[in-house]
C-alpha cells in the first residue's frame, strides 16, 4: 500500500525520563476537586416499603463475580470523574448486563439471571467487586429500593449476611459512544488477536510526548492483520493471518488503538471460549464483539508512522541462540547495570559464541559466555539490556535469532519457527572506547 513519507521512528538512545502522562480532555463533564467514594450505608429510619423496589434478581455468586470482574476492566483506579467508578447494572428478559466505562473503553457483559423486577442502576463498581468476591459459593439476591437520593441496594445470600451499599440512577452513567453508520467490519479469531496484541505492547511509548506512539497500530488488509508499536528507540511488528478471508470482500484500514487499554483487551481476547470475533470501526471509534462481551475503542488521531523502512533488506551477522538461556545471563548481568543499561555483545563466528559483558564504575562488572550458531561475520555492538530482555519475553519460540550490520545500524530479533511472524528491532548503544 503506498504511503506517505514519514518522519524518522528510531532516535539514538538514551536515558528515558519518566513523564506523565497527559489527561484526556473532559470539557463536557464538570470536573470536580475530588472524587467521592460510595460507603457502606446504615439502613434509613424511614425504611422503603415493599412497593418501592426498583430491581430485583438471583444470581449465582462465582458467575456474577467473574462477568462483574470483567466489566471492571474498563473501570480506571483513578476515575476522572465520580460517575466512572460505578458499573451500570441492567437486569431484564432473564438476564443482567454491566457496563464499565472509562471514556478510552467501555466494557459491556451479560449473563444469565433469575430476574423478578427489572430495572436499571450504577453502583460502586470497586466496592459491589469487593462484597460479592467474598460471599460464598451459592446464588445471590440483589435487590434495590428507591430513597429520596437514589436506591439503597441489598445484597444477600442464603448462608451468609446482608450487605446494604448506596446506588444512583442510570442517567448519572455516561453513554458508550455507538459507531457511524460509516463503518468497516472484520471477523478474526480472538486468540489469534491477543497473541498478537501481546507480541508488540511492549514496545509502545509509555508517555504522550508523540500521542500517536502512545498505541498499537493495526492494519487490516485481505492478507490478515498487520500490528506494530514503538517508542522511537525499538520497534515490535506482529502479523496474523485472516482465515475469513475467502469468505469476505476484505477492505485495507488501519487504526491505533490506546496501549493503556490494549492490556485490557488481550485480557478479554484471551479468556474467551468464542471462535470469533467481530471488529467495526469508524473514524474515531471501534468496537469489538466477542461472544456476551462488547468493547468500545476510543482510537488515536493522526497517521502513524511508516515503519517498514527502517528494516535493513540485509544482514552482515546472523546468531541463533537457545531464548531461555539467553534470558537467564542476561537477566544476571542486568544486575550490575547502570541506568544506561548497557551491555557489550561480542560475536565471535569462528569460536561460535557470543561474549556477553556489563561493567560499570560504580557496581562492577560481569561477564558470560554462551554457545550460539553464528553465520557471517564476527561484530562488537552495545545493546540496552532493558530492551533485549523485553522483546525476548515477549517470544515463544526455543530459538531466536539476531541480525546486524554494523554497531551503528538496527539490530533485529525475530522468532526462529513462529505460527505468528514476528520482527522486534532496536537501535544499539555506542560503545565508548
Amino acid at each position: 500500500m503506498p504511503r506517505k513519507k514519514q518522519y524518522q521512528v528510531l532516535e539514538k538512545p538514551v536515558v528515558e525520563e519518566h513523564i506523565a502522562p497527559t489527561g484526556i480532555d473532559t470539557s463536557t463533564i464538570e470536573q470536580q476537586e475530588a472524587i467521592q467514594v460510595t460507603t457502606l450505608v446504615e439502613v434509613e429510619t424511614e425504611l422503603p416499603q415493599d412497593d418501592d423496589i426498583k430491581l430485583k434478581f438471583q444470581i449465582e455468586a462465582d458467575t456474577f463475580n467473574s462477568k462483574l470482574s470483567t466489566a471492571l476492566l474498563a473501570v480506571s483506579a483513578k476515575p476522572i470523574h465520580p460517575s466512572l467508578s460505578n458499573v451500570l447494572l441492567t437486569a431484564l428478559d432473564g438476564q443482567i448486563t454491566l457496563t464499565g466505562f472509562d471514556f478510552n473503553l467501555g466494557v459491556t457483559i451479560c449473563c444469565d439471571a433469575e430476574v423478578e423486577i427489572p430495572g436499571t442502576i450504577a453502583l460502586p463498581a470497586k466496592l459491589l467487586q469487593s462484597i460479592v468476591s467474598r460471599m460464598p459459593t451459592g446464588k445471590v439476591t440483589l435487590e434495590a429500593r428507591a430513597i429520596s437520593r437514589g436506591f439503597v441496594v441489598t445484597l444477600s445470600c442464603a448462608s451468609s449476611g446482608q450487605y446494604q451499599i448506596r446506588g444512583t440512577v442510570k442517567e448519572d452513567f455516561p453513554n458508550l459512544p455507538e459507531l457511524d453508520t460509516n463503518r468497516q467490519s472484520f471477523r478474526v479469531k480472538p486468540l489469534l488477536l491477543a497473541a498478537g496484541l501481546r507480541t508488540v505492547l511492549f514496545a509502545a511509548a509509555s508517555d504522550e510526548t508523540k500521542p500517536i506512539l502512545s498505541g498499537v497500530y493495526l492494519q487490516f488488509d485481505a492478507d490478515g492483520i498487520e500490528l506494530a508499536a514503538t517508542d522511537s528507540y525499538r520497534l515490535a511488528i506482529a502479523s496474523i493471518p485472516n482465515p475469513y478471508a475467502d469468505d469476505e470482500n476484505i477492505p485495507s484500514v488501519s487504526v491505533t488503538i490506546p496501549a493503556a487499554r490494549v492490556q485490557q483487551i488481550e485480557k478479554i481476547l484471551s479468556g474467551t471460549s468464542a471462535e470469533k470475533v467481530t471488529v467495526e470501526f469508524d473514524s474515531s471509534k471501534g468496537s469489538l464483539s466477542i461472544g456476551n462481551t462488547q468493547l468500545s475503542i476510543r482510537l488515536l488521531e493522526g497517521e502513524y508512522p511508516s515503519y517498514r523502512q527502517l528494516i535493513p533488506s540485509g544482514f552482515s551477522t546472523t546468531v541463533r541462540i537457545f531464548r531461555r538461556q539467553f534470558i537467564e545471563i542476561l537477566e544476571r548481568l542486568a544486575v550490575l547495570t547502570d541506568n544506561n543499561h548497557v551491555v557489550v555483545a561480542n560475536v565471535n563466528q569462528s569460536e561460535q559464541s557470543l561474549l556477553l559483558t556489563v561493567s560499570t564504575a560504580d557496581l562492577g562488572r560481569g561477564v558470560e559466555t554462551i554457545s550460539a550458531k553464528i553465520e557471517g561475520e564476527s561484530i562488537e555492538i552495545g545493546l540496552n539490556i532493558k530492551y533485549v530482555l523485553a522483546a525476548l519475553k515477549k517470544l515463544d519460540t526455543a530459538w531466536v535469532e539476531l541480525q546486524m550490520n554494523l554497531p551503528t545500524t538496527p539490530v533485529v530479533v525475530s522468532p526462529v519457527d513462529s505460527l505468528i511472524p514476528t520482527t522486534q528491532l532496536f537501535m544499539p548503544i555506542l560503545i565508548k572506547s
